[in-house]
């Protein structure tokens, strides 16, 4: 008798939990921050503020050679930065024609370090490319709504 007791309460649990489960997943989406934006001549135009690359060793990354930023390992952040499904290195989709959505709030990561799992360039179609960061998997607590 016991054990069809501990059934129902356990399926319950997991019932609960699964609304939180989803949300967590629908906010975790967007898994990437930009540092911000290179030239074709490799400089920077602009990188982000608040945005501090740093390599595997812990020194920081000023450079915007693609070289330099392929060794990124962590991202210290002074304020909140939006989080974006990643592009990768593929082309940046115009946006020219969509509607006008109103501005509302969106996930963000915390300020803090973060660990990145990857460094990728998506072209833009006006010349030059965005530095975009993958985060490796990011708690939940650090995942704030911010106005933009």
């Amino acid at each position: 008798m016991a054990p069809s007791r501990i059934v129902p309460a356990t399926l319950l649990a997991i019932a609960a939990a699964a609304p939180f489960a989803a949300s967590a997943q629908q906010l975790n989406a967007g898994q990437c921050i930009l540092a911000g934006r290179i030239t074709t001549g490799d400089r920077w135009a602009p990188r982000f503020e608040g945005v501090q690359l740093m390599a595997s060793n812990g020194r920081v990354v000023t450079s915007a050679k693609k070289e330099a930023l392929g060794d990124v390992q962590q991202v210290r952040l002074s304020r909140p930065a939006l989080l974006a499904k990643c592009d990768g290195d593929r082309e940046v989709a115009r946006a020219d024609a969509l509607p006008h959505i109103p501005k509302e709030p969106m996930p963000a990561v915390s300020a803090g370090i973060v660990e990145v799992e990857a460094v990728n360039f998506p072209k833009l179609r006006t010349g030059g490319e965005l530095v975009e960061l993958r985060l490796r998997a990011l708690p939940l607590d650090r995942v704030v709504m911010v106005k933009r």
